[in-house]
């Protein structure tokens, strides 16, 4: 069954690191997704052979709960039944190759079991001696309103596009903001109301993000111009630049000191394991 597990941790790995089913990789990547692959691989048939993996158990609920998450990396089931087809794996063979991912990664947890939760005076020391990680950049929660410029439709003209986000403009209100993204957005972040999060600069389109990053608090923009059409941006609060608390950090902190121990252990096993010094 191993090569329809290279089949398998080749189609997901593709997913994972470029959005993409292996066919549609360019040759560099699918130089990097053999790499990596044949890496996984490696690993995993000697994690499923070592002694540690007789004491793990895979039942059907798990199974069904991982081939529901692959499912959702597709626009459709047609596509996601295409992919298979392309990758050469019959439902069975699929269901193994997740069996041996899920199998894999329980050993794994498995040999870190008795690593103890990271304590609070740990994490304040983690905190005290790295300030630096804890400075958050002055940000801005912002959505925006996209009506995009194509001169193939009648509505999207330039002139048109900039006549419709004149009249949407007049209409916003805190209110309704959100609808009428929802209505006549023509950007993906519509069924979000079109949300941007929490925004720092340097991580829009320039002309949106010189605008955003001038205006006040609670506020509505004028329809602005990019490459891709008009935008009518709100900022909704302004966040200034400060440091994050301990308080709000503690568990970020613990939960990353607990994972970084966690590979380490991983990959002291490991190396045990291929007899050799420590993974990279």
């Amino acid at each position: 069954m191993w090569d329809e597990t290279q089949a398998y941790i080749s189609m997901k790995t593709s997913l994972a690191l470029f959005q993409q089913v292996p066919k549609e990789l360019s040759d560099s990547q699918q130089q990097e997704l053999a790499r990596v692959v044949s890496k996984t691989q490696a690993i995993q048939q000697r994690v499923l052979s070592s002694d540690e993996a007789q004491q793990v158990v895979i039942d059907d609920a798990q199974l069904d709960k991982a081939l529901a998450v692959l499912q959702q990396n597709f626009d459709s089931s047609q596509a996601y039944q295409q992919a298979l087809e392309d990758n050469l794996l019959s439902p069975d063979a699929l269901r193994q190759a997740i069996k041996n991912e899920l199998s894999s990664e329980a050993v794994l947890a498995l040999v870190c079991k008795d690593i103890q939760p990271v304590t609070e005076q740990e994490a304040q020391t983690f905190y005290n001696q790295h300030p630096e990680k804890f400075r958050q950049v002055a940000r801005r929660e912002a959505h925006h309103l996209l009506i995009t410029v194509n001169e193939q439709f009648k509505e999207n003209t330039p002139r048109e596009a900039k006549r419709r986000a004149g009249e949407l403009a007049k209409k916003v209100n805190p209110g309704n903001f959100e609808k009428l993204c929802e209505r006549h957005s023509e950007c993906p972040t519509a069924v979000n109301g079109g949300y941007l999060g929490m925004v720092e600069p340097g991580s829009l389109l320039p002309e949106l993000d010189k605008a955003l990053f001038n205006m006040q608090e609670k506020s509505f923009s004028s329809p602005i111009l990019s490459s891709v059409g008009y935008h009518i941006v709100w900022c909704k609060k302004h966040v200034p630049e400060h440091c994050v608390s301990f308080a709000e950090a503690k568990a970020k902190i613990q939960s990353a000191l607990l994972e970084q121990a966690q590979k380490r252990r991983q990959k002291q096993w490991l190396a045990k394991l291929f007899n050799q010094s420590p993974l990279n």
